[in-house]
């Protein structure tokens, strides 16, 4: 396990020096320090009510679900989550957060708000980045709606047989947290109304999330097209899944970097974007998840 920590942390690292190497070291630093203190606090406020909606969206499911902790609880506990995600490939940290609010709630029931939480997640990066490439490709992105379709009728299926699987699940001790995680979903009413609600507050989050970037670059007196970030920085975020690097380091910055030279920003400036975003991210999830994260780390 460690190993294999080690070995994601290293490839990340190697994929960071590359794009240093070939994008020059001094000018990206340069751009860092350059970058006015006033936009980066802006960004971080930004941030601020990113994971205020979040929040909000990861409650209004447990609330659907028979659960209720206080808003403050909420937030501090999606933060400290996501301090382990900034630790963990595929971001799969954020599957602690359970562990965060298991004096307030079930943790079967807990798991399964954040699973749910995530799936809305990785759906409207879906819907989002297909939107965008449809947009800004044209035909050359066809085969999307087909992926977008798998998806859904993928997530339709799992639903429908969720009785069947979760009693599969207990017939291993293993797996047996996860059929009772199965049952908690079962709580809810009106699955279609939560992921609609879910998926709606994802996308509000996710122009404050362009916004975010958009002040970052601004800072260092670029201008990228808003647009082009709200619907395409979701499918630079999901590169962040691929678990082949530590929180997807390397693999966001390299993409950030090429989502913004395609609106002609150069690439070391981009590079340089991505860090600033990277820092101000890690930097917020520590102040305001830390005392939460710190009670299982």
């Amino acid at each position: 396990m460690i190993f294999r920590k080690t070995l994601r942390l290293a490839f990340g690292l190697l994929l960071v020096a590359v794009l240093l190497h070939r994008l020059g070291p001094s000018e990206v630093a340069q751009t860092i320090i350059s970058a006015r203190p006033v936009y980066v606090l802006m960004a971080a406020s930004v941030y601020a009510l990113t994971f205020l909606i979040l929040s909000t969206r990861w409650r209004m499911i447990l609330h659907d679900m028979g659960g209720n902790i206080p808003l403050v609880s909420a937030y501090q506990a999606f933060a400290g989550g996501m301090i382990l995600s900034d630790i963990t490939p595929a971001r799969i940290g954020e599957l602690s957060r359970p562990l965060l609010v298991r004096d307030r709630i079930e943790m079967s029931r807990a798991l399964a708000s954040v699973v749910l939480d995530r799936l809305s997640d990785i759906l409207t990066m879906f819907i989002l980045g297909a939107c965008g490439l449809g947009l800004f490709f044209g035909e050359e992105m066809i085969e999307i709606p087909l992926v977008l379709a798998i998806v859904a009728l993928t997530s339709v299926v799992i639903w429908r047989r969720r009785t069947e699987i979760a009693d599969r699940l207990r017939g291993s001790d293993r797996l047996a947290p996860l059929a009772r995680s199965f049952d908690a979903l079962s709580a809810i009413n009106d699955i279609r109304l939560v992921m609609i609600r879910s998926v709606l507050l994802t996308t509000i989050a996710w122009i404050t999330h362009a916004l975010r970037v958009y002040i970052l670059a601004s800072s260092v007196d670029q201008t990228p097209s808003l647009q082009m970030l709200f619907l395409l920085l979701p499918l630079v975020s999901a590169l962040s899944l691929i678990p082949v690097s530590i929180s997807g380091i390397g693999l966001v910055e390299g993409g950030m970097a090429a989502l913004l030279a395609s609106q002609g920003i150069p690439a070391s400036t981009g590079l340089s974007i991505a860090f600033l975003d990277r820092m101000v991210t890690v930097a917020f999830h520590i102040i305001a998840g830390g005392r939460a994260a710190s009670r299982i780390i």
